[in-house]
């Protein structure tokens, strides 16, 4: 408890947050010593309530476990979730992320360390599922707060969807497949200057938090392979360390005067190739969105609804993308390009990989049932059978098996089983794919789930603290928000000096300091890291 007490000191928010941990956990009325309650997010999925029957009453003879699991709306959980951990209440597993209060929680011990259960042999089926290079790569504050739900080592492979009946019209591409940005861009301009334009289509739909998102993203393995590591440390940065990626040798911010990367590998000197000729590029393709584009919601709605011809996702939507256009539009072709040469040509090591997740499950501090839980868990991931109960739901009610890995939905009264396999079920070691999925679409998905298609970055696991710069963290980015979201749109003019100037006024209020601490803790961590070798 001495860091949570150093901690509380810091502010009478963390002590609000700290208390119920320290002061005897006042709890709820328990529900019955064999049950474990569980907290979602999602909405119920339809014929939830057969498949917690059916582990109730199969499942839980093996485990001695039964299961008590509230949903809560995706909108509402995030505060539902603060408000019942800061009451200490009574739950014994609950879906967190670091978007969420992940990072709160276990800055405050208020979550489980996990690392040892892996390590004791009581639960070979975790260990199994939960790896040891991914366990260490997802530790905060130094301890494995939560399992994290991932069922690849990305992020999905970074695509753009498109109307490819609209391209196979303007004869862009291979019969409709767009193969390259140039051909991209030449769909656009069909769009743009087609009768579309005059139906009030615009060629490319962008949200407003992510603006282009990935197009043309920084060769992020390239760069590790010349010991450059691209990370968010207040604003985005660029980590160059030494030849055997054991020190930092220095910490540059994009927008910072080019002299600065006089220690960098010559072709990166310029900058241009460390996000700068990005933010031109950008700028130029902000002709093909819509002129209210920072104001908009959902950029997928705008291609169902017909308004615009493509937007950026990657292909862990496409399933759905597919049944939702053809819902729009039944003469409506969805098209797919796939944005990294390397990743579409499917080689080995083609993606920058960190290992960490997005999302988590977490055991409460003050659950009293932590053995209870993880054996349910332990089961969960033990065999297919058992994981795919929860993902797929009843087998042959809800789905059935093709093949190895193929399974095709069943519908019971005209309605699917849809579980969100991230806040629960999500695990590489554990995928089946619709039979519906075309060949090539297969093959990639497949690809994805494959580690020798990641490069693992020399600083996978590493965590930047930033509880000692709360009032640094909180200036900056306030500065940089000034820009960062319009300068993803392509919205401003002369965005290169914009980003200059922006970069110049975050320095001067903190972010100098925020990059000595960030100096200091990577070389503790490369340190620590290679003393392990």
């Amino acid at each position: 408890m001495n860091k949570i007490l150093k901690r509380v000191a810091v502010s009478g928010l963390a002590l609000a947050m700290a208390l119920p941990a320290l002061a005897g956990c006042k709890m709820s009325t328990r529900v019955d010593s064999d049950t474990i309650k569980i907290m979602l997010s999602g909405q119920e999925p339809t014929g939830w309530d057969k498949v917690v029957e059916e582990y109730n009453n199969n499942g839980a003879k093996e485990t001695g476990v039964k299961i008590s699991v509230e949903w809560v709306s995706p909108g509402d959980y995030k505060e539902k979730l603060n408000l019942r951990m800061i009451g200490s209440e009574n739950y014994d597993l609950v879906f967190d992320a670091p978007f969420n209060k992940l990072k709160t929680f276990a800055a405050y011990e208020m979550y489980v360390p996990l690392e040892d259960y892996l390590t004791s042999g009581e639960y070979p089926n975790l260990s199994a599922a939960f790896s040891e290079d991914i366990a260490d790569a997802n530790h905060y504050f130094g301890h494995l707060y939560g399992l994290p739900m991932m069922r690849t080592y990305g992020n999905g492979i970074d695509c753009v969807y498109y109307r490819k009946d609209l391209a196979k019209k303007y004869n862009i591409g291979t019969d409709g497949q767009i193969n390259s940005y140039d051909e991209l861009q030449q769909f656009f301009e069909c769009i743009l200057n087609g009768e579309e334009d005059a139906q009030n289509m615009v060629p490319f739909g962008v949200t407003s938090s992510r603006g282009f998102y990935s197009l043309f993203a920084q060769d992020a393995v390239d760069q590790a392979e010349n010991h450059i590591i691209r990370m968010n440390l207040g604003a985005f940065a660029h980590i160059l360390l030494n030849e055997d990626n054991t020190e930092v040798v220095d910490i540059v911010y994009e927008g910072e005067d080019p002299s600065r990367y006089a220690l960098f590998p010559e072709k990166y000197r310029d900058g241009k190739l460390l996000g700068l000729q990005r933010l031109e590029t950008l700028r130029e393709w902000n002709k093909y969105l819509e002129r209210d584009s920072l104001n908009r919601k959902d950029s997928w709605a705008m291609v169902t609804g017909l308004k615009a011809a493509a937007m950026v996702d990657n292909l862990d939507t496409y399933e759905q993308k597919v049944v939702d256009l053809k819902t729009a539009l039944s003469d409506a072709e969805l098209g797919v390009f796939i944005l990294k040469d390397e990743v579409r040509n499917m080689e080995d090591g083609a993606r920058l990989t960190d290992l960490k997740g997005n999302n988590f499950i977490c055991i409460p501090a003050w659950s009293n049932k932590i053995d209870k839980t993880l054996t349910f868990l332990d089961w969960l991931f033990a065999d297919d059978e058992n994981h795919d109960l929860f993902e797929l739901g009843i087998e042959g009610v809800n789905w059935e098996a093709v093949g190895e890995d193929k399974y095709e939905t069943l519908k019971v009264d005209g309605e699917s089983y849809s579980f969100p396999g991230y806040v629960l079920t999500w695990n590489p070691n554990f995928v089946k794919f619709q039979a519906s999925l075309p060949e090539d679409m297969y093959e990639y998905k497949k690809y994805d789930l494959k580690k020798e298609a990641y490069t693992e970055s020399p600083l996978a696991g590493f965590m930047f603290d930033t509880s000692n710069l709360q009032t640094e963290t909180s200036v900056v980015s306030g500065i940089t928000s000034k820009v960062s979201t319009a300068l993803e749109h392509g919205a401003l003019e002369d965005p290169v000096e914009q980003l200059r100037a922006n970069t110049a006024e975050a320095l001067a209020n903190g972010l100098d300091v925020i990059r000595e601490e960030a100096i200091r803790q990577i070389n503790e961590f490369l340190a620590e890291k290679n003393s392990d070798k």
